[in-house]
């Protein structure tokens, strides 16, 4: 049925859809710093030291003010800690990093994993590794960050996650907010749904959570869902800083 008067109006009226949008960055900047607030004191609660920075350029610098000129920095597999480009910030004070590809046990210097940095010989490999798990300083990311202010992650072999417990003098973690869950249950399920996919695509594995989009717990070989860890609370007289990072980074 027309009706004059209604499409006289409507085409009359100067309202644009556009015109309700609102500046989405601005909410999603506001929406992550509420968050990260947030979980922010709930790491203080469980005795972590904790900040929250809005870029990666700020966390890029919380981590260095925690890493002493001529330190070694052992440095877990982790792509939030690649997107903080710190190699040159680190040679500018004399520290040398330690990439976990380079800390081989003797059962992987004998495999020579590709993608790993092979020590001349098999003693050297165990001395770096020694190295690396007793850094000055040891960073790492994070699977999975809960608001409740754990800290989860999921490993195949173990050594991207052994020095974020115990040996280094210092550990730094930093996660992206894509990396903050409600609860344990929910850090185990995005691990499952969306950490390991990622990273078994990164390693050319075609493991069966990549093809079938969810974690069917397999069996296969290669699989690197082997290790899991939550820190509930800060390991006892461990000095350990969590950044959070107001940008999705990593997997």
């Amino acid at each position: 049925m027309e009706n004059k008067e209604l499409d006289a109006l409507l085409a009359a009226w100067p309202v644009r859809v556009a015109d309700s949008r609102r500046d989405e960055e601005d909410i999603r900047r506001r929406f992550y710093a509420a968050k990260g607030a947030a979980a922010v004191k709930a790491l203080e609660r469980n005795g972590f030291a904790a900040q929250y920075c809005p870029s990666r350029q700020e966390a890029a610098q919380a981590v260095l003010s925690l890493i002493p000129p001529g330190a070694r920095v052992g440095v877990g597999d982790s792509h939030t800690i690649y997107a903080l480009e710190l190699d040159q910030a680190l040679a500018d004070r004399g520290c040398q990093a330690i990439p976990g590809q380079a800390a081989m046990s003797g059962t992987s210097y004998d495999l020579d994993p590709p993608g790993h940095y092979r020590a001349p010989s098999r003693d050297l490999a165990r001395a770096i590794l020694a190295a690396y798990l007793t850094a000055d300083v040891f960073l790492l990311g994070a699977n999975a960050v809960t608001m409740t202010g754990e800290l989860v992650n999921v490993d195949g072999v173990g050594s991207r996650v052994v020095g974020g417990i115990y040996g280094p003098d210092r550990i730094v973690v930093v996660a992206g907010v894509n990396k903050l869950v409600p609860d344990e249950r929910a850090a185990r399920e995005r691990i499952s749904f969306i950490a390991a996919p990622m990273n078994n695509l990164k390693y050319h594995r075609e493991c069966a959570c990549v093809k079938q989009g969810t974690c069917p717990s397999c069996g296969a070989p290669d699989r690197i869902c082997n290790v899991t860890t939550i820190l509930h609370k800060r390991p006892m007289r461990a000095d350990y800083h969590v950044i959070l990072v107001g940008e999705c980074l990593g997997f």
